[in-house]
């Protein structure tokens, strides 16, 4: 198998070629073989695939997916600047991590993946090169080539690192080795987990960790049928508690509780109880209480996967990990880019997939297009999501924690300080232990139903002008109508009461009231006016 070139039956097929701008009608393009760059793109998941295209797998996800940003083959296809070799270490083509629980249902992994693999056969020919199975061992930056599993050295001029990130196990617990303790990140993990449930029917399995992950875990035992009970243990008082306050996420627990989740609060794993053959037989918590279960499964949270690039001398994060970038996502070394979950950025790694999306648009725009259009950086990411989780809608958006930590940015105020104004960082922090921390400059207009079920908080300026963030469960309709609001710092033409008591008027659902860059989809960032114009082109 050739990695210069595209390997048998891994190659693309040949697609007409459109225009992009009149710098691209010269005679240097497009680039003929031997004269293009090659990008080398490390990691074959959900971002590592976003980089390289928008997703064709039905219909339905085309609708939204072609009218995502253009990603690198397509904004390519005039230049032919660029040649790719993707190298993937799972067995599988790229798929959708975010849907994991309903393989469950269907067991086919084919029915997850996000581009079928007759799409790799039809991209502009030798534009790219996969190799699954295979792990990226050592990178060598100044000789421009990585080492892989196999034995091979492939030179690159340009390196994508989209490495991703590890489930984390509690090395610290005793027994999380032990025979039936799994953790829920990849296809394979979940087949060793159906593979071992069928073994100890009728038994309690348990999933440590109650965020996002945790609660879709819950249901993945479930929906296997195979346990008489599942029991979800969250170390804190309520659910969901990087999404939700604790009036939101307590009417969550009571909402699963209801469809048959057993969940238990402020509990903390201190020991994994095993028999004579290290399998699990229970679970000693830090209060002193024991619990009967036959497996254990663990969703408390991800660490970026930044060990090939440290080995390599790439600079990384020295607390909470990741590979350090700069606005323009290169790495501490030329020719080096790191997105999605193992890159940090301002010191902070991103699990959300939205973010991931964002930086490979970022990064496939200015390997394409900077030589005509201003370059574009990453800025802050929108965190803002909407999930349906065990049945129950929950939504966060904005700075939906701005009354408990203070807002991240004041609308209209951004501007307003200059240079050398107010007090020193020292000088705020000897006020704060004088005086203490004065009350965060936002107000929060509440509306909780706990008979249907329905919970909305949200958080305005103090002059009621801006719409800073928020959180729903139940009701989570207007979501869509909120989030650009927020992005966008629209001054707002009506008072914050009329967002949750206001009159309703007729038409109110129908989206033609919505204004173009209302986002549609918050993980491949798309706009009501995206979606247009796919429906106008009738593409």
């Amino acid at each position: 198998m050739s990695w210069a070139d595209s390997s048998p039956g891994m190659q693309a097929g040949k697609l007409p070629i459109n225009g992009h701008s009149q710098e691209e009608e010269s005679p240097q393009y497009p680039r003929p073989w031997g004269q293009r760059k090659k990008i080398v793109v490390v990691g074959l998941g959900m971002v590592g695939i976003a980089f390289i295209s928008s997703n064709t797998r039905s219909k339905e996800k085309r609708l939204i997916n072609d009218a995502s940003r253009e990603k690198m083959i397509k904004m390519d296809a005039k230049r032919r600047e660029y040649d790719i070799v993707v190298i993937g270490e799972e067995p599988h083509l790229a798929y959708n991590r975010v849907g994991l629980t309903s393989f469950f249902q269907h067991r086919k992994v084919e029915n997850l993946y996000l581009n079928q693999q007759e799409w790799y056969t039809k991209v502009p020919d030798g534009a790219l090169n996969y190799h699954l199975n295979t792990r990226v061992t050592e990178i060598h930056p100044s000789n421009r080539a990585v080492s892989t599993s196999t034995g091979a050295t492939v030179p690159y001029d340009i390196l994508v690192l989209a490495t991703g990130s590890d489930a984390l196990l509690p090395r610290h617990t005793p027994g999380y080795d032990a025979k039936g303790v799994f953790v829920y990140r990849t296809i394979e993990d979940l087949q060793k987990l159906i593979d071992f449930a069928d073994t100890c029917k009728g038994t309690t399995g348990a999933v440590v960790g109650g965020g996002l992950l945790g609660l879709e875990a819950a249901k993945a035992m479930m929906d296997l049928e195979t346990f008489g009970e599942v029991k979800l243990i969250e170390r804190n008082r309520w659910v969901l508690s990087r999404q939700l306050d604790g009036d939101a996420g307590g009417m969550v627990v009571d909402l699963v509780r209801n469809l048959g989740l057993d969940v238990l609060l402020s509990k903390r794993v201190g020991r994994i109880e095993v028999d004579g053959n290290n399998a699990v037989k229970g679970v000693f918590f830090e209060d002193g209480e024991h619990m009967d279960c036959k497996c254990l499964m663990f969703a408390i949270g991800i660490k970026a996967r930044d060990e090939l690039a440290r080995r390599s001398g790439i600079k990384c994060a020295d607390r909470g990990g990741g590979i350090v970038i700069n606005p323009d996502l290169m790495t501490s070394e030329e020719d080096i880019y790191a997105i999605g979950e193992c890159a940090s950025w301002e010191s902070q790694t991103f699990g959300l997939i939205a973010p991931g999306i964002e930086m490979a648009e970022v990064l496939a725009f200015n390997l394409t297009q900077a030589k005509v259009h201003s370059s574009r950086k990453f800025k802050r990411p929108d965190l803002s999501t909407k999930l349906k989780l065990l049945g129950v809608e929950v939504a966060s958006f904005g700075d939906f924690f701005a009354d408990r930590d203070g807002p991240k940015d004041m609308p209209g105020r951004r501007h307003a300080a200059k240079k050398g104004e107010g007090t020193s960082n020292g000088e705020a922090k000897v006020m704060n232990i004088t005086n203490g921390p004065p009350p965060p400059p936002v107000k929060a207009v509440t509306y909780k139903d706990p008979f249907k079920a329905v919970y909305k908080k949200y958080l305005f300026t103090l002059d009621g002008k801006y719409l800073l963030g928020g959180m729903m469960i139940g009701d989570t309709k207007d979501y869509v109508k909120l989030v650009p609001m927020v992005k966008n710092q629209k001054m707002l033409d009506v008072s914050p009461s009329e967002f949750i008591v206001g009159a309703k008027k007729d038409g109110d659902d129908d989206t033609a009231d919505l204004t173009n860059d209302t986002q549609i989809c918050s993980c491949h960032n798309v706009t009501k006016g995206d979606v247009v114009n796919v429906v106008k082109d009738g593409t």
